[in-house]
């Protein structure tokens, strides 16, 4: 009788869940987890990673490719998962015999990273406003030639106009060296479309050597990242090749193989545990001020896919289907050396992938694919289970008729399942507010906001207004973004709560702070 009555509410739940038309809000639906290492979760996804690429790579699949790959989270400067493959087909003369954590790669346009990055350490966002043609003398006198010239000036499909293009879109492939350059006719207008480009991060290299006072890219590199950081495998120039794997094939020229004013753009070499600490680095604000690492993980343009959009200079992958799951990636090639570097600032983990070989960016990418299908729900798995046994519960005043009950289901966030105040039903309150009749309609969940104070930490509640089954876009789409705070009484939002915490991080209470009152924890 109990597991009959228990089947019926699970099913209840799904199809309220369904009805209800949950629109989440944009970013995490709870608290990153911690802990990872020791998750039950996590560490089965880590074990299924694992036996996957080693079943891919007997099979031949990765085309005779060496790999290394290493996830890792923010909580720890050690992996969550080291794994490495060896090709039968590598030079041994020259190069490792065996891949490691610490093999050194080539890692191709992930290079573009470092000037990106420099950028933002240097100067933060303004730089990304100003015209290109501020930071480079060749560039500022080609757009005075531009100006002076009105036959040039007045045909947009054979000259650019430099003055128009910013730092920004450069960084963002929304703009396309110098003699060569300044002959080329120009793709398409700024800010219309994303177009790849390798020349635009060989001029962000000279603006990050502009910033730095004249200074060369290569000692920048070292002085504000490599060295801060102890990337002590991660080189501008060509290393020893006992350092690296070498693939039989054409693996000698592609290692040796000097891009020259390119390498920026592409020249770069690192390993899978300096790449690790690099994309550690960037999730935990080390090196730069959180607003800053904030704006910088956002898109800033769509490509033709809806699951793929571009930022500064990262190219952007969305999973999931409750929820979309943001990876911020950039994927890179050179000859017979790929990398793949993504982050996920929802549960501040990511991952590496290097690969040495033959068709290595297929390689990498069905690589890619499979650690992101078995990492990514585990992790939002774990975070949720986490959450549940952090803040799942009942919460009551020690005197008169308040308490709130908080728990999670198949849906994502926290989830409001009953709540009085001084006797009031508060669940009928917002009904009433939100023009909703039907209580099976109302749905009141937590999501995390992102702000904290010692001891606290914000949610805010997100309840989805009874939509109608919509035909597209404007009738259906998830406007959570739009309704969140738009009613305050007192100057706060009766969508606001916060709870407290001890100083272990356990959570005591919880304040709904329009009511102007705390409820502790009395589970």
């Amino acid at each position: 009788m109990f597991l009959h009555e228990l089947l019926l509410l699970l099913l209840l739940q799904v199809t309220l869940i369904d009805a209800v038309h949950l629109c989440p809000l944009l970013g995490p639906s709870w608290p990153a987890p911690t802990g990872l290492s020791s998750d039950a979760t996590v560490q089965a996804a880590l074990k299924n990673i694992t036996q996957t690429l080693q079943d891919v790579s007997n099979a031949g699949k990765f085309s005779g490719a060496s790999l290394s790959l290493e996830i890792f989270d923010t909580s720890s400067s050690d992996a969550l998962l080291t794994y490495a493959y060896t090709a039968k087909e590598i030079n041994t003369t020259l190069g490792v015999s065996k891949v490691d954590e610490n093999t050194v790669f080539r890692i191709g346009s992930t290079s573009k990273m470092f000037p990106m990055f420099l950028i933002l350490i240097q100067s933060g966002f303004k730089t990304l406003q100003d015209p290109i043609s501020k930071y480079i003398p060749e560039i500022k006198a080609a757009a005075a030639d531009i100006q002076r010239n009105s036959t040039k000036r007045n045909n947009g499909n054979d000259y650019t106009n430099w003055d128009d293009i910013t730092v920004g879109e450069l960084a963002s492939h929304l703009a396309e060296f110098f003699d060569g350059l300044f002959q080329s006719h120009p793709i398409v207008p700024p800010s219309s479309t994303p177009i790849y480009s390798n020349a635009a991060f060989q001029i962000l290299g000279y603006v990050v050597e502009a910033l730095a006072g004249g200074e060369d890219f290569e000692k920048v590199l070292k002085h504000k990242i490599t060295k801060p950081l102890n990337m002590a495998h991660t080189f501008y120039t060509t290393p020893s090749s006992s350092l690296g794997v070498i693939p039989s094939y054409q693996g000698e020229y592609w290692w040796d193989f000097d891009i020259g004013e390119e390498a920026p753009a592409g020249g770069i070499f690192s390993s899978a545990k300096d790449m690790s600490t690099f994309g550690r680095a960037i999730l935990n604000s080390t090196l730069l001020p959180r607003s800053t690492t904030r704006r910088w993980l956002k898109p800033l343009t769509h490509t033709s896919s809806l699951d793929y959009a571009v930022g500064a200079p990262w190219e952007i992958l969305s999973f999931g289907n409750e929820r979309p799951i943001d990876l911020y990636t950039k994927s890179g090639d050179i000859g017979t050396y790929s990398c793949v570097l993504s982050l996920d600032p929802d549960h501040n983990a990511g991952f590496v992938l290097l690969g040495a070989g033959n068709s290595t960016h297929v390689s990498l990418a069905l690589a890619s694919d499979l650690v992101a299908e078995s990492l990514l729900p585990a992790l939002e798995q774990a975070a949720k289970n986490q959450a549940h046994a952090r803040f799942a519960g009942t919460y009551a005043l020690g005197t008169g008729n308040s308490s709130i009950t908080i728990t999670t289901d198949d849906g994502p966030a926290l989830v409001v399942t009953s709540w009085v105040n001084n006797g009031t039903n508060m669940l009928q309150s917002y009904m009433a507010l939100n023009g909703i009749t039907d209580p099976s309609m109302l749905d009141i969940r937590l999501y995390p906001t992102g702000l904290e104070s010692p001891g606290q930490l914000s949610f805010r509640a997100v309840i989805p207004p009874p939509l109608p089954s919509g035909v597209g876009p404007f009738s259906s789409s998830c406007i959570s973004w739009v309704t969140l705070d738009s009613r305050v009484y007192g100057n706060v939002g009766i969508d606001e709560f916060v709870f407290n915490l001890d100083g272990k991080g356990n959570v005591v209470s919880v304040s709904p702070r329009v009511l102007r009152t705390v409820l502790s924890n009395v589970n």
